[in-house]
């Protein structure tokens, strides 16, 4: 898988943020409502924010590298978009949470307006927990292309 994210370095013109995101951590029995740390390209209200996942992710030595992939979730007449972050590793810890699945999974919400990461708020948390037990299926079948869900 492609990995398409941008890194910002830190500096004095790059303002860093935190932003709500979902953890479905293997460390822990239950899904937590975590703040990611986030930098932003330039100092601008409608900046785009680039989420840093090591800042949440865990076991960096075993596992460096964070996939991530974007989802479209269509409720009704609504349409929201994810950014799911996560490792994949054979050495791993099971995920408690994630039927047959190793490592850690975060969810963050991209907004409509702006195409970056947003604050998640309580409807995204339903969401979250309907994507995340619908990937579990794709990713332990190695189909991560997977980009569009109806929400009933």
């Amino acid at each position: 898988m492609v990995n398409t994210r941008i890194y910002i370095l830190p500096s004095s013109s790059s303002p860093e943020l935190r932003l709500r995101c979902r953890l479905y951590s293997a460390s822990y029995c239950r899904p937590q409502q975590v703040a990611m740390l986030t930098r932003c390209a330039n100092i601008s209200r409608n900046a785009t924010h680039y989420p840093v996942a090591e800042s949440v992710l865990q076991d960096a030595a075993l596992q460096p590298y964070v996939h991530n992939c974007q989802i479209t979730v269509h409720e009704g007449r609504r349409t929201y978009h994810y950014c799911i972050f996560f490792k994949r590793h054979c050495r791993l810890r099971a995920n408690a949470m994630l039927d047959k699945f190793q490592g850690d999974v975060v969810i963050m919400k991209i907004g409509t307006r702006v195409l970056s990461v947003v604050n998640m708020c309580a409807r995204d948390i339903a969401i979250a927990n309907y994507i995340v037990s619908r990937l579990v299926d794709f990713f332990c079948h190695g189909y991560l292309q997977l980009t569009t869900m109806t929400y009933s």
